[in-house]
């Protein structure tokens, strides 16, 4: 079956639930800020070449800060005074003036159904926009606002969601005697294995699976020192798939003897927060989870592997209805987005057979929101191998 005959089989009838719908506060009159609902505060985005990326760092404030902040009532953009305008087309908002010069254009997680309103601040340097999206079977509102200021003028907060976008894949250079050493290693017999592998560094000092090998086989000898240092070349190397092999023997047994090590510790990474999208997804294991509650919220369990496949399992219990649905498919990193393929057997790949995760702040760690459909929706969070 299709991943949308599957979500249509049962998934409807028992994950849909009461979704709540933002409002727009109004903008603070003494810093940037805006103000959504009553309680939570968030930095607008900022404007760089007409172009705005990301989601709005927010956190939940006290009546005592939102004071502080001097909150202005909202200045809706309709009739004859309005200075701006906004349309939206799939997931992308464009915000224009109304003399028609465009002012920002943004792309959202989830397709947007229409543009609900428009809000300036009092000097027009921040405009906010309320659009609706479906989420969870109910249609509700959502607030973006874009600082439009010069960067010396507006000054937000830190985004704590901010990353750094893990670097697209390239076709392979690899020189093909470094290939044909590589495969001689990997079938090389375990006494043989340091030897094969330190052929390859022989060809190609920085090549980062050599350098994970090295260090087991280091470690599998009693050379301690040794396998640390094949590390620390591993957590120097500028090559893009080096974290993803630092993070492999984060759990790798084969590291279990140096896994309290300090050392260890510090050059893979095991107690620092992701830096990348693949380290925030992958960084803990790859393994992620929604506790499901009966007739409310289904339980989820999300595997993803090195190899780009990801196993996601969604099991929905109801009044002694049970829906137990598997997906398998592969998985790839867009941005700050992780991009969900669920091929159909027997045809051509399309937009159809994608599904989009964002990354979001749940407290001190990430969840990871996926939308599998515009009626299905959860949150998992990281579970700690």
């Amino acid at each position: 079956m299709t991943m949308r005959a599957l979500l249509a089989a049962g998934l409807l009838a028992v994950t849909a639930g009461p979704a709540a719908a933002d409002t727009f506060g109004g903008f603070s009159g003494v810093d940037r800020p805006y103000l959504v609902n009553s309680d939570k505060v968030c930095t607008p985005l900022i404007v760089t070449a007409g172009t705005a990326k990301g989601a709005p760092a927010c956190e939940k404030a006290g009546a005592d800060i939102v004071a502080k902040l001097s909150i202005k009532d909202p200045l809706a953009q309709r009739g004859a005074k309005a200075s701006f305008a906004a349309t939206a087309a799939s997931r992308t908002l464009t915000v224009t003036r109304t003399s028609g010069d465009k002012v920002v254009t943004w792309d959202a997680t989830d397709p947007i159904g229409k543009v609900v309103e428009v809000y300036a601040s009092q000097y027009d340097d921040r405009v906010a926009v309320a659009y609706t999206v479906r989420r969870m079977g109910k249609e509700v509102t959502d607030i973006i606002a874009f600082d439009l200021g010069k960067p010396s003028q507006a000054k937000p907060l830190p985004d704590p969601n901010a990353v750094t976008p893990t670097p697209t894949p390239v076709a392979s250079t690899e020189d093909p005697a470094v290939t044909k050493a590589v495969a001689a290693a990997r079938k090389a017999a375990k006494g043989k294995a340091l030897a094969a592998w330190k052929a390859v560094v022989a060809l190609d000092a920085a090549h980062s699976e050599a350098q994970y090998r090295i260090a087991i086989a280091q470690l599998a000898a009693k050379a301690k020192a040794d396998a640390l240092a094949a590390l620390t070349t591993l957590a120097e190397s500028s090559r893009p798939d080096a974290i993803e092999w630092l993070v492999e023997a984060r759990f790798d047994p084969a590291f279990a003897p140096l896994r309290a090590d300090p050392t260890f510790r510090a050059k893979v990474g095991l107690d620092r927060k992701g830096t990348t999208s693949y380290e925030r997804l992958m960084g803990l294991g790859g393994q992620w989870e929604q506790t499901g509650t009966s007739c409310d919220k289904p339980e989820v369990r999300f595997t993803a592997t090195r190899d780009r496949v990801v196993r996601i399992r969604v099991k929905s219990r109801c009044q002694g209805q049970v829906y137990d649905l598997p997906f398998k498919g592969i998985w790839r990193i867009d941005g700050n987005r992780v991009v969900l393929t669920f091929p159909t057997k027997g045809k051509q790949v399309s937009s159809a057979d994608e599904a989009g995760c964002q990354f979001e702040a749940a407290g001190d760690e990430d969840s990871l929101r996926c939308s599998l459909d515009r009626d299905i929706d959860f949150v998992v969070l990281p579970t700690r191998r």
